[in-house]
């Protein structure tokens, strides 16, 4: 597949360079750094390609003709639309409606108020949830809410607040609900936290296995298909307006395929999927991956889209992130690293064989370095008879992974997938862990270094956030969202090679790097116009930074009213109306 995509990207760099058709857009008056170290600040579109790049915008439009979008940049930043390797997106889009969203949010105070605020319009027998993607050291307050507070705010409708996969909180409503008590056994490797007279205190804690969070979320009521179909366009409308052109889906807990496809795959179907999605399907019942992906790989070849609509724009692209479910570790830095069950190496085996029997990519996550120890002992013993080095490979968050096993990674071919999770989860690292040991938690430089594929991502909505700009802030400042400084200069990433690991590094994943992720003549016009200029704003405001206006193959998806107003197709109101998005 990969060789037939180079190919591709040969025969439409010719078409390009043969200049068969007038601009369909022209961007003028830009701000363009290339990979490359040139500058730019012009551009056209032809056909869904970038065309020409030039800083003489007269001589592009001359080749306009009265259909022809020209925008006027007005002097700010444009770069290639972000890839993220990382993100739930098809399973994001399902819930993202019914989610109350504490990003950016620098208190608690402020927090429960929108909890307070929510709460007055949703109905009986619905909830109010914030699931992921905030820390609680953003706050100034510098700690998560109490049951208290959250009954306090919401007394009569039931409340669920995730921690990353670390723990949660539930008000005295949602215990109601739900029918726990003093007495009520959580799952194996969890706990209901109890005060010094045995009652309960509202909070959940995964010890470390998260099935007390898994089991708590799947609890809650979910939307129709049609309120999934909305939750979608809502969701995708969300990371648009972040930059993010294309995303690399890594399936996820309770997200069975293709059942739980349907909003996504209709969009695809209809043509009103506004981004690019590569998805990484996830088995969901321990023992039966095998079965799982023997199914999967009957009816879909890797690569294969899931429609004909669009040839680049929703694929099958592989299996993970989760390939075997004992061979599988836990993100939860509040609690002690997870050992992988003493099956793991076995059920691993027959998978990964399985995938490269069948040609298909693979993912698989792993968060210690003691976890990709284990793997790669596997991944050697098979490279004997069968090469990874067949298909495209990677480890997802790797945040201890040693230097031993950098090598190993490189030497058997394979990439790594990471994501600013230490963002949000840093000031647990550094307490359990300490700060020398954080300094190189990931070794993000170091890999890049070897030469080792480095793709960037969120792993959003649950455990980072979906906001893309959190990881980027992340990857150059050292720094969480809370202001603790994690890293040094010898582990973070200048802004350029940061953006660069964003988007033509991330396009490595679904073997797409010769076809998108930089602002070249004959790769995918998708390309984002932002609020800020990256390269310049001081480190504390990227967190800040939006997209203006988003355009993937070469087609307007996003326009913020108030930049481009003449370009902006207001979305539906989103579904049902009492809808946080709607607040």
């Amino acid at each position: 597949m990969v060789l037939i995509k180079n190919i591709l990207a040969t025969l439409i760099g010719a078409s390009v360079a043969l200049n068969i058709c007038a601009a369909d857009l022209i961007v003028y008056n830009a701000k363009i750094d290339t990979y490359d170290g040139k500058q730019y600040s012009a551009f056209s579109v032809t056909g869904g390609l970038f065309e020409e790049l030039t800083n003489d915008k007269d001589s592009l439009l001359k080749n306009k003709i009265d259909t022809t979008i020209i925008i006027n940049a007005g002097g700010r930043r444009v770069i290639p639309g972000l890839n993220d390797s990382h993100l739930h997106a098809v399973r994001g889009g399902r819930f993202y409606n019914l989610e109350t969203r504490w990003e950016g949010i620098n208190s608690l105070s402020d927090g429960l108020e929108l909890i307070k605020q929510n709460a007055k319009v949703t109905p009986e027998g619905q909830w109010v949830r914030v699931v992921g993607g905030w820390s609680p050291y953003q706050f100034k307050e510098k700690r998560m809410p109490t049951s208290v507070e959250l009954t306090a705010a919401a007394p009569n409708t039931p409340v669920f607040i995730l921690h990353l996969y670390s723990g949660g909180v539930l008000n005295q409503k949602a215990m109601e609900v739900l029918g726990i008590t003093k007495d009520t056994v959580p799952p194996k490797g969890s706990f209901y936290e109890k005060d010094e007279q045995g009652e309960l205190t509202g909070r959940l804690f995964a010890d470390p296995n998260p099935m007390i969070l898994y089991k708590t979320i799947g609890a809650l009521p979910q939307l129709s298909q049609q309120e999934q179909m909305n939750s979608s366009k809502q969701y995708l409308k969300k990371l648009l307006s972040f930059g993010i052109t294309s995303v690399i889906d890594a399936g996820g807990g309770g997200h069975f395929f293709p059942e739980d496809y349907q909003a996504s795959t209709t969009l695809a179907v209809s043509g009103e999927l506004p981004i690019r999605i590569s998805s990484y399907l996830f088995p969901q019942t321990p023992g039966k991956e095998l079965e799982s992906f023997s199914q999967w790989m009957n009816n879909y070849k890797s690569n294969q889209n899931l429609h004909l609509h669009m040839d680049n724009g929703y694929v099958i692209e592989g299996g993970g992130e989760l390939l075997a479910w004992k061979a599988s570790d836990y993100e939860n830095f509040k609690s002690a690293r997870p050992e992988l069950a003493p099956e793991a190496d076995q059920e691993l085996e027959k998978v990964v064989r399985l995938h490269l029997l069948q040609g298909w990519p693979f993912r698989i996550h792993a968060t210690y370095d003691e976890s990709i120890e284990r793997m790669l002992n596997v991944f050697e013993k098979i490279n004997r008879t069968q090469p990874l080095d067949k298909v495209r490979w990677f480890i997802d968050h790797a945040e201890t992974v040693s230097d031993k096993n950098l090598v190993r990674i490189k030497q058997l071919g394979g990439g790594i997938a990471l994501q600013g999770r230490m963002a949000f989860a840093g000031e647990d690292f550094v307490e359990r862990y300490g700060a020398k040991q954080a300094k190189r938690t990931p070794p993000m430089k170091k890999m890049l270094a070897m030469g080792i594929p480095v793709g960037f991502g969120t792993d959003g909505t649950r455990v980072g956030s979906f906001n893309p700009w959190a990881t980027y802030y992340w990857a150059v400042s050292g720094k969480t969202v809370g202001g603790l400084s994690l890293y040094d200069k010898s582990n973070t990433l200048d802004r350029i090679q940061a953006l660069q690991v964003f988007t033509l590094g991330s396009a490595y994943f679904s073997g797409e790097e010769q076809l998108k992720g930089q602002i070249k003549p004959g790769m995918y016009a998708d390309f984002a116009i932002l609020n800020q200029d990256i390269l310049k704003v001081k480190e504390g405001q990227l967190l800040q930074t939006k997209a203006e206006l988003t355009v993937v193959d070469g087609k307007v998806k996003y326009a913020d009213p108030s930049a481009f107003k003449s370009l902006h197709v207001p979305l539906e109101e989103a579904i049902p109306s009492w809808s946080p998005v709607n607040q």
